[in-house]
């Protein structure tokens, strides 16, 4: 089933005023990490809107659009004193809630400063990522998915800039297919009576994929998260026969594909590894949440020597990358294995429907008493 050019423009497009964007502003979206401010505001895009970030001398966290609304001069080179944000050029200071706290150069009697105020969004911190809601009110729960909670392991967190639609990265992570094939090693096994399924629940989908070898027939089941995450934990080292060809042993990684704008894409990855017996279970990759949010050359891709093939952490990159700013969908040509690309397709087409009739999309979280933490579990298991 492909995509009409409409049906595609659709599901991809998520600025102002369109209805992908709509769908899209009634999620919490990860903008960035609690560790990179270091005194001075940050700038991001997000859903197509520049915006910029800080905290203020109280501790408190905003998130206000880019542009001093006084003579259009950017407020990441504000400063950050007297109870709020000052811009550089004439001194308008902004608390987090855009109310202009001051207005030098006005008399002291005026009220003009009481009638200007700048768009500012929400902002909440959980698990050292800073996590926006552009969306209307009554904003959402923040989901609380277990990893971002847990108190029993550690966590390591990364992110960077892909330059491609949003929607190139969330398909795959319904698309189990390219598993031994995109991310294949020497030790690769090409494995009998492969089964892929794909099914809705409450949060999304669940996919599993069966395979068989000599010593039986093994099951791994990871989840997509609507709108634009996966959970995935791959606990066969890569000498098991069942394994996938670039696995990682003991830990789970949960990914967030966020709209910076039509065509580039902030790809956060948080990984996690539980206390077991009093050690860590396994060795995360580097936390890197320091380095803030990470750029990528497009077409340019590392090449590991060793296996003669594009490196791992590049190779989903360069799949999606490769595929166009904005993939034209109306071209291609779908078959059996990709039935989770088809699901989540309608889910987003659904989900945009369902925003227009004035109701939540998939997998939006309002009950406190289910928010406390929601475990989600990835994992294999052999099967008869």
């Amino acid at each position: 089933m492909s995509l009409s050019v409409a049906e595609n423009e659709l599901i991809t497009h998520v600025g102002p005023g369109t209805p992908g964007g709509a769908m899209m502003r009634r999620y919490w979206h990860p903008i960035g990490f609690a560790s990179e401010f270091k005194g001075r505001p940050i700038r991001r895009r997000l859903l197509g809107e520049d915006l910029v970030l800080f905290r203020d001398d109280q501790g408190k966290l905003g998130l206000l659009t880019l542009r001093c609304p006084h003579r259009g001069t950017s407020l990441e080179f504000g400063h950050i004193e007297d109870g709020g944000l000052r811009c550089c050029y004439h001194g308008w200071l902004f608390n987090t809630e855009g109310n202009i706290l001051q207005m030098p150069g006005e008399p002291p009697e005026s009220t003009y400063k009481d009638r200007i105020k700048q768009k500012s969004y929400k902002l909440e911190e959980l698990g050292g990522i800073l996590f926006a809601y552009l969306g209307p009110e009554p904003a959402p729960l923040l989901p609380r998915w277990d990893v971002l909670v847990r108190q029993d392991g550690v966590r390591s967190m990364a992110a960077r800039v892909m330059h491609c639609n949003f929607l190139q990265a969330v398909e795959n992570s319904v698309d189990q297919h390219h598993f031994k094939w995109l991310h294949r090693t020497p030790k690769t096994r090409f494995w009998s009576e492969e089964k892929l399924t794909s099914d809705a629940f409450e949060f999304g989908i669940k996919a599993t994929f069966t395979r068989t070898v000599s010593v039986g027939s093994f099951m791994t089941k990871s989840f997509f998260l609507f709108p634009n995450m996966n959970k995935v934990g791959y606990h066969l080292n890569e000498d098991h026969p069942a394994a996938f060809a670039a696995t990682h042993e003991g830990y789970e990684a949960l990914r967030w594909r966020v709209p910076v704008d039509d065509t580039n894409t902030m790809h956060f990855t948080l990984y996690f590894a539980p206390i077991v017996d009093g050690k860590v279970s396994a060795k995360v990759p580097k936390d890197q949440q320091a380095e803030g949010l990470g750029d990528s050359v497009l077409g340019k891709y590392r090449w590991d020597e060793e296996t003669g093939w594009i490196a791992r952490g590049d190779q989903d990159r360069c799949a999606q990358e490769s595929q166009g700013a904005i993939f034209d969908r109306s071209g291609e040509h779908l078959g059996v294995s990709d039935e989770g690309v088809i699901l989540l397709r309608h889910m987003f087409k659904e989900s945009i429907q369902a925003v227009q009739n004035g109701a939540d999309p998939v997998g939006v979280v309002r009950d406190a008493g289910k928010n406390k933490m929601i475990t989600i579990v990835p994992g294999e298991i052999q099967v008869p």
